[in-house]
């Protein structure tokens, strides 16, 4: 065969082969999870081992006082854009590796400012890092390593590692939504009971608002939903409000796209249309005591 044919030949098989980087299958694929609460966003990105039979994983392939990523490749990383709490301890704004320096009983969590590590780098203490101790619960299969967020709050959310046969749980705590003040005079305007009606005129029930403190609070009876109970009025403008749900005395939710636009005469409230996204009204109140 000559030569030109022979590297044809080559040409012809490398070319019916599977591009590299276009579909490469990895044996920890990338994985991630985000949460907001309260207008915090918690984001974890990682690499997800599994198991694949092997026995004995901490103790055994992850030996007890192994600093290690809960991923694999580079460390698995946190961020949050607020300062936030974990599990008591404060974190400020920004982003982490994540380190556990695990023990037959008691981790500890390690989060490091120096967010892009490689899994083998185990970092040594650093007066920059948060550290505290964890204790792992035991759990059924878990495969598949995963970050999770199980539960979540007005005030706060649970991020949950897992994998053979462990878990972590993290316990965030974020902080609260502060809502402009409401000058009292101007408060007052609004105090009193409304009939309202929402969507069609026969949805109707009633608002009942306060002011106290800055703040202009309510109890919706009819409410469409169970948390929109316990209401507080967020300005956006004069005489102009976003309504956020109160939960335990924390604002639960905030509906920006929809405001209560009162009518004012003489000083007092005499009811409100309900606008919605594109600026039509969709509910409406008017007062009756």
């Amino acid at each position: 065969m000559r030569r030109v044919e022979v590297w044809m030949l080559v040409a012809a098989s490398v070319a019916a082969l599977p591009a590299v980087g276009q579909a490469q299958v990895r044996a920890s694929e990338r994985g991630g999870a985000f949460q907001v609460v309260n207008g915090t966003t918690i984001t974890v990105e990682y690499s997800r081992p599994a198991v694949r039979g092997r026995a004995n994983m901490f103790g055994g392939q992850i030996p007890w006082g192994e600093v290690w990523t809960p991923g694999a490749n580079w460390a698995t990383t946190l961020e949050v854009d607020h300062n936030v709490s974990i599990n008591g301890h404060p974190v400020r704004k920004g982003k982490y590796s994540v380190w556990m320096d695990v023990q037959p009983a008691e981790w500890t969590v390690i989060l490091d400012p120096r967010a892009r590590m490689f899994h083998i780098a185990h970092p040594k203490p650093d007066s920059m890092q948060v550290r505290f101790p964890v204790t792992p619960s035991d759990v059924q299969g878990a495969d598949l390593l995963i970050w999770s967020f199980p539960a979540v709050s007005p005030t706060g959310t649970t991020l949950q590692m897992a994998w053979a046969g462990k878990s972590v749980s993290l316990q965030i705590t974020v902080p609260p939504v502060e809502i402009p003040a409401v000058v009292a005079a101007v408060g007052e305007r609004y105090v009193g009971k409304y009939r309202l009606w929402w969507g069609k005129e026969t949805n109707q029930s009633e608002l009942s608002l306060a002011a106290a403190n800055g703040r202009v609070t309510g109890s919706w009876s009819g409410a469409p939903f169970k948390v929109w109970s316990d209401v507080t009025l967020v300005p956006v403008a004069e005489n102009w409000f976003h309504i956020g749900a109160m939960v335990d005395g924390s604002l639960y939710d905030v509906v920006t796209d929809v405001v209560f636009e009162f009518v004012v005469v003489d000083g007092k409230a005499t009811g409100f249309d309900i606008r919605g996204p594109n600026d039509n009204v969709i509910g409406h109140g008017t007062r009756i005591e």
